[in-house]
């Protein structure tokens, strides 16, 4: 067996700015500035992988091709939840995300494939005792492709075989729809924390009437108005937001292979879907070009 040929959609810069979104409000364009300073991001990202918190590493993708027997590779493969492997002219081509890659390094019958897919995200590497000769990927494209709903898109992949495809997002929703967001799984998402961020504000729906939305905003304010109180009494933000209504404004980056956004879209850009988070897949649908 011999690895051909790798390639990574997203990089250290994007697992940067998704690890970044839980702890700041503003946007990514905002948080963007902040790759220009390598060391702050070889910082937060070490300091990332050494406590374990590595569901951030999932938003991103590295694809490999293998000269390798195929039922072989599949009974290697077998065990690791997140890859995906197919047959390619000249080879097999597989997927998978640096996180599952520091999975595979501990086993020897993996640790070739791992070992070149984490050449690709060094910081991460090297923060996980692994030696490699590689530069860390830091640009990041950034495009505003909705007003409203916000929604940014980042380095984007489409494949022929949507297993292989990778997409990015980042966008602004109420926590009513964030809720039903976080369920689709298969999903990788980072979520602004209320545990260490203020509120930014709230989001009510577009389909009542004029009257319902005052009632919905004063409640919203007045809910304000006691977490305020709360916090000038001495209790944490992880505590006084309790209080807080679900209209409160969240941000979230959301990665995922192009087969699993399909299966949001699928779901999500229906008639009957709750208004806000059809309105967001809508948009996604619009910049994959998917169509039902």
């Amino acid at each position: 067996m011999k690895v051909l040929r790798v390639e990574i959609v997203g990089g250290e810069g994007l697992i940067y700015l998704a690890t970044r979104v839980s702890r700041k409000v503003g946007g990514p364009e905002e948080i963007a500035e902040e790759l220009k300073d390598e060391s702050r991001v070889r910082r937060l990202l070490t300091n990332i992988v050494k406590a374990g918190h590595l569901s951030v590493l999932e938003h991103s993708l590295i694809r490999i091709w293998v000269d390798a027997e195929w039922r072989e590779m599949t009974g290697l493969l077998f065990p690791y939840k997140y890859v995906e492997a197919s047959e390619d002219e000249g080879g097999i081509m597989i997927s998978l995300n640096p996180r599952t890659a520091l999975e595979m390094v501990a086993d020897p019958r993996t640790s070739f494939i791992a070992k070149e897919a984490l050449a690709t995200t060094p910081i991460i590497a090297e923060a996980s005792g692994i030696e490699v000769d590689s530069k860390p990927l830091l640009d990041v494209e950034i495009r505003r492709v909705s007003e409203d709903p916000l929604v940014y898109a980042f380095n984007s992949s489409g494949h022929e075989d949507p297993r292989h495809g990778f997409y990015s997002f980042w966008t602004e929703m109420s926590r009513v729809a964030s809720h039903q967001f976080v369920r689709h799984r298969r999903l990788s998402f980072t979520q602004r924390s209320g545990r260490y961020t203020r509120p930014d504000g709230f989001i009510f729906p577009k389909t009542v009437g004029e009257e319902a939305l005052e009632v919905m905003k004063e409640h919203a304010q007045l809910s304000y108005e006691v977490y305020s109180k709360l916090l000038n009494m001495g209790v944490r933000k992880e505590d006084a937001r309790y209080v807080l209504p679900a209209a409160l404004k969240t941000a979230l980056f959301v990665s995922g292979r192009q087969s699993d956004w399909h299966h949001f879209l699928e779901l999500r850009t229906d008639i009957h879907a709750q208004d806000e988070i059809r309105r967001f897949a809508l948009v996604v649908a619009d910049v994959m070009g998917w169509k039902h």
